[in-house]
């Protein structure tokens, strides 16, 4: 649902450049207290320009981003700035889209595209400047981490020689893991920050304005057509091909991360349904999140959907058009 940008609001505008500076400064200050906020420039860039428009919306946005740039460069934090850069693109196409009316779904493809395409090019230039990838860098210092603490194991005298083989046979699975997997594990935390942006700016933006980009989350529904992907990805799993096997596992790791985030939807719909107090619903939500088993069970349920549209979304919308 698409809206009329709201008229700058006086004094206020100092505020928002506030804001927009912290948000893009704050991480490149103290990366350790503040690192995560690099997750939210996609959702600060969306949020603002949904609200205030492209004009308005801009101006706060290109001042803040001004303003923490020489802050940065005089405290020579500016190079760490860098990878909230990279998040910009994502919320102008998130924006984009929204003001356009696109579907949830073509929104976040769409915002993870950008946003892969943004790392790939960020790192691409970091690679020419000091001569190593980024993605190579990361895989050798994960690889040089878990061996240092499988040094520590082996120092330790009161661990059994049996025991340290068991380990060390299990830490070398882990980095022969981590190595076939990552390109998965980097898309799945593109698919978080993405969808992080869209299901808090949609809430943002119907609190403050009364309008929404799209309808609300428990609504939201994946194409149905995107199962033939993880049924593909599961074939592919199952060649004895080794090249082949790893796409598919890489392809179904991501295919159950977004059914997860459509599990999340279903869940959110029936506690509003059957009207769960919010403790009991908060304390639902920690369960299921950060155990593997909610999440596994999230990632059922989001594909069930497929077939047996446990929200009966499908006939609510023929009811609309016979309706209309």
């Amino acid at each position: 649902m698409t809206q009329e940008p709201e008229i700058p609001d006086g004094m206020k505008i100092f505020k928002h450049i506030f804001i927009v500076t912290g948000g893009f400064l704050l991480p490149a200050l103290q990366s350790a207290v503040f690192g995560w906020m690099y997750c939210v420039v996609p959702l600060l860039v969306f949020y603002y320009l949904y609200r205030y428009g492209w004009n308005s919306g801009g101006k706060y946005l290109l001042h803040g981003l001004l303003i923490a740039l020489v802050i940065g460069a005089l405290l020579q934090v500016a190079s760490q700035m860098m990878l909230g850069l990279t998040m910009i693109p994502t919320g102008l196409i998130l924006a984009r889209s929204a003001f356009q009316a696109e579907t949830p779904a073509l929104t976040g493809f769409k915002g993870v595209v950008v946003l892969s395409l943004s790392w790939f090019l960020f790192s691409g230039i970091i690679a020419i400047i000091e001569g190593s990838h980024p993605y190579s860098t990361l895989l050798l210092s994960m690889n040089q981490g878990i061996d240092e603490a499988l040094k520590l194991y082996q120092e330790n005298e009161k661990i059994p020689a049996d025991s340290f083989y068991l380990l060390s046979q299990t830490f070398s699975q882990i980095k022969e893991r981590m190595t076939q997997f990552m390109p998965a594990i980097l898309t799945s935390i593109a698919l978080f920050i993405v969808w992080l942006a869209m299901v808090l700016g949609n809430r943002l933006v119907t609190r403050h304005t009364g309008h929404s980009a799209w309808p609300d989350y428990q609504y939201w529904h994946l194409p149905e057509k995107l199962i033939w992907t993880v049924i593909a990805a599961a074939i592919m799993a199952l060649l004895p091909v080794p090249m082949v096997r790893t796409i598919g596992f890489n392809l179904l790791l991501i295919a159950s991360v977004i059914y997860c985030f459509q599990g999340l939807s279903i869940a959110l719909f029936f506690l509003n349904k059957w009207k769960v107090p919010l403790l009991i619903r908060s304390l639902l939500y920690v369960i299921i999140i950060f155990q593997s088993l909610g999440t596994i069970f999230l990632s059922v349920i989001g594909l069930a959907d497929v077939w047996f549209d446990l929200r009966h979304l499908s006939s609510q919308d023929s009811n609309q058009e016979d309706t209309l």
